[in-house]
């Protein structure tokens, strides 16, 4: 049984029309749980409010102050451990290309033309492997077994799909 309704109605300090009410009490009678957080917050409600002590508003404001500077100082301390760590990994990435600097503008072209050359020849290559493995698979493996491949991985997509959703919606209602 969802009681999240009924939670809401008994922690909300809107007013309940006649149906809601009625529905309410019905289920305060069968329900053990929710009876006893409607006790709960009566007890709550009923309660005298204690005034604070003096000076807790100044003793607030100065803890307040105190844990603010501590969150701007770990923020510092964190963006300068993340600017050394980022230009350290820079660095270190580029400390193979530095040698190439010191190359005249003609052979630094040629170089970087024969390295496009390359990479296009490999990614016409793997292409190629592709579409002969593709091929292949294609004519070794029956169209009923493709179409249920790719049923069954539409219907793990959706399953996790859905788990998410529910999983946010598990946590949404935790807050």
């Amino acid at each position: 049984m969802d009681h999240r309704l009924y939670e809401e109605w008994l922690l909300n300090d809107e007013r309940l029309n006649s149906e809601q009410d009625r529905e309410l009490r019905d289920h305060l009678r069968n329900c053990p749980s929710c009876s006893r957080l409607a006790l709960a917050n009566l007890a709550l409600r009923s309660s005298a409010v204690i005034a604070p002590a003096p000076g807790f508003a100044q003793r607030f404001q100065v803890r307040l102050a105190a844990q603010q500077a501590i969150e701007r100082r770990r923020a510092k301390f964190g963006l300068l451990l993340l600017l050394v760590v980022g230009l350290g990994g820079l660095l270190w990435l580029l400390v193979p290309y530095l040698p190439y600097l010191a190359l005249s503008p003609d052979r630094l072209a040629s170089l970087w033309i024969s390295k496009l050359v390359s990479l296009t020849l490999t990614a016409r290559s793997l292409g190629a492997f592709g579409k002969t493995l593709l091929s292949v698979l294609a004519s070794t493996i029956p169209a009923n077994l493709w179409a249920l491949a790719m049923f069954t991985l539409s219907g793990m997509g959706l399953m996790s799909a859905l788990s998410i959703r529910r999983l946010g919606n598990i946590q949404q209602s935790a807050r």
